[in-house]
C-alpha cells in the first residue's frame, strides 16, 4: 500500500498554538499503523541491553546487582530516603 504525504502550504509564521493544533490535526489523519511506527521509540539502556538476559540465584543479588551497575536514571534502585520520609508525611495528613 502507497503511504500519501500530505502537504500543507501555509503563508506568514503561525503561532505555536496554532502550529500544534496542525500537528494534532495531521496526526489525526494517519492510520493506525502509522500512529503505533510514530508512538513507540526505542532507547538504549546502558548495561541492560547490552546482553540478553542474565540469571540470578536471588531476588537479593539481582537488586545488589542493580544498584552496583546501572545508571540511576534508569529506575532500578532504591528510592531515595526523602522520597519515603515524604511519603509518610503525606500518609498521617490524610
Amino acid at each position: 500500500m502507497r503511504q500519501q504525504k500530505n502537504i500543507f502550504y501555509d503563508f506568514g509564521t503561525l503561532s505555536e498554538a496554532a502550529f500544534l493544533k496542525k500537528e494534532f490535526e495531521w496526526a489525526e489523519k494517519r492510520n493506525v499503523k502509522v500512529r503505533i511506527a510514530h508512538g513507540f521509540l526505542k532507547t538504549y539502556k546502558p548495561v541492560i541491553d547490552d546482553a540478553p538476559y542474565r540469571i540470578f540465584d536471588r531476588l537479593s543479588d539481582y537488586k545488589a546487582w542493580c544498584e552496583k551497575t546501572l545508571a540511576p536514571w534508569l529506575g532500578y534502585g532504591k528510592t531515595p530516603a526523602k522520597y519515603l520520609k515524604e511519603k509518610k508525611k503525606g500518609k498521617s495528613k490524610e
